[in-house]
């Protein structure tokens, strides 16, 4: 590993306060841009005030993930489901938003527009969480605990967005300190490398991170002690190391974390709550601080309501048992448009949800939080993980989330599993779970390959095994490490 940025900060001259265009603080009640102007950088990194706009810059790459019309088509809530047998690419019609077809085909190409997206936002986000945990040891702090703060939130950010590298790409090149660009052009590390630096940054997080449970409200968007252990049970499930997913389940378990209605989790009533891990904020009252996401899932309707992409499929509507309350809570019709007619009501505004349709900043402005962990996933991640070896906590982790489903209906709606339930069948059981529970939140994918499922679910979609597990390295990023990143198998 060498000590370097992305590639993509070439011809930038050294590092500008634009950097820092972001959110000034996390909670939707304390949403501002400031006006930074243009400080010169050997002026900058002197005070805690500079450490925290830092910081700002360094949550921005994750909103801005979710806020691009283009960018939007990179993240996992898109590319994490679209070609699996959940969701269809939809939109007005099979051409629309081609780059996505070359993912529903597994058709994808070196140089989809996309993918490059999704490279270039996460390596932004490592830099700047790099420059936060370069300068901060020369910043005099009077509030001690806020320092180790600042700086196990930045291993928790860095962690995050090279999570998102490997899950798409493999290995990438690790870049762990800020140096000129002329130091840039490194080979990329293995799979399982870039996965130890990430261990190691959430190893860092958990342990100075408060848990939000002990903040003020501002403190909501900020990463936490559970977001580190949350991101820590899903990076260790990718590796199958289930006695890891275990440890820090039990751990994530100990803090007041609560399952809520299944009716209010999408909701504006429920951002934030018990059963959220860790979510992104969003407002629509400035433009540009909202997401896109729901417009883009939105039926694309005569009246112009959304764009329709993202679809629900048959396949999993047909996965819910009778009367399960989830397919009405989590899943729309409208088949007036192309498509499968099935809509993720998890990502809607008015009439389908409490979210209103954005006035400020255009419809892809919208406030609704994005839920990126949640209590339902650390309980079926923890079954899975002891299935083989304590079957019967295994199930009652799952009959959790299946009682909370069932609601105050009849017993027979959603049963509990037997507890005599054990091996194989109890496997698939949570299988079918993390799929009704989880559906169209972007896992179906990785839920498929890491599983070893993709080549016999995934074939009849044009999956190809030992290539099409991850996606092809954007050529431009190629040629500017002057060839010296190697492509995947594409």
């Amino acid at each position: 590993m060498k000590n370097i940025n992305s590639k993509f900060i070439k011809g930038i001259r050294v590092f500008s306060v634009a950097l820092f265009i972001g959110l000034v603080s996390c909670s939707k009640d304390y949403l501002e841009i400031d006006a930074f102007g243009s400080p010169v950088v050997e002026n900058f990194y002197k005070t805690p005030a500079d450490m925290e706009q830092a910081l700002t810059a360094a949550y921005n790459p994750m909103r801005e993930q979710y806020t691009s019309f283009n960018q939007v088509w990179s993240s996992d809530l898109f590319m994490g489901d679209i070609g699996t047998d959940d969701i269809e690419k939809g939109g007005l019609s099979l051409a629309d938003i081609p780059f996505l077809l070359e993912k529903q085909e597994y058709t994808l190409t070196t140089n989809n527009t996309y993918l490059n997206f999704r490279w270039d936002i996460q390596f932004r986000g490592v830099l700047y969480a790099n420059l936060v945990l370069d300068n901060i040891d020369q910043v005099i702090f009077t509030d001690a605990n806020r320092k180790k703060e600042i700086t196990a939130e930045a291993h928790f950010l860095r962690a995050y967005y090279y999570f998102n590298l490997v899950t798409f790409f493999g290995g990438v090149p690790l870049y762990d300190k800020p140096l000129p660009y002329q130091e840039a052009d490194i080979p990329r590390s293995s799979t399982a490398e870039t996965y130890a630096f990430i261990e190691q940054d959430l190893i860092k997080a958990i342990q100075d991170l408060p848990s939000r449970f002990t903040k003020p409200i501002s403190f909501q968007g900020h990463a936490d002690k559970g977001a580190a252990l949350g991101y820590m049970m899903r990076i260790s499930l990718y590796q199958n190391k289930m006695d890891q997913v275990k440890q820090y389940g039990e751990e994530l378990f100990e803090l007041p974390y609560e399952l809520i209605d299944l009716n209010t989790i999408f909701q504006p009533l429920g951002e934030w709550s018990k059963e959220s891990i860790f979510e992104i904020n969003y407002s629509s009252n400035t433009s540009g601080l909202g997401t896109a996401v729901p417009k883009q899932m939105m039926p694309r309707t005569p009246d112009g309501q959304g764009f329709g992409f993202s679809q629900i499929k048959q396949n999993l509507v047909d996965e819910y048992e009778t009367n399960d309350p989830r397919l009405s809570a989590y899943i729309f019709d409208d088949s007036r448009v192309y498509g499968t007619g099935h809509y993720n009501k998890k990502y809607s505004w008015k009439p389908f949800s409490g979210y209103s349709i954005p006035t400020v900043g255009g419809q892809l402005n919208s406030d609704q939080n994005l839920r990126l962990i949640r209590l339902a996933d650390a309980y079926l991640m923890y079954a899975e993980a002891i299935y083989n070896i304590d079957p019967v906590t295994a199930v009652q982790y799952v009959n959790k989330v299946r009682k909370r489903a069932r609601g105050t209906a009849l017993p027979t709606v959603v049963p509990d599993l037997l507890v005599t339930l054990s091996g194989q069948p109890l496997l698939n059981a949570i299988y079918h779970e993390r799929r009704v529970e989880l559906g169209g939140e972007g896992l179906r994918f990785q839920d498929l390959i890491r599983t070893g499922r993709a080549k016999t679910i995934l074939a009849p979609l044009g999956f190809v095994e030992n290539k099409n597990e991850v996606m092809p390295i954007p050529q431009t990023q190629i040629d500017l490490s002057n060839k010296i990143l190697m492509q995947n198998n594409y």
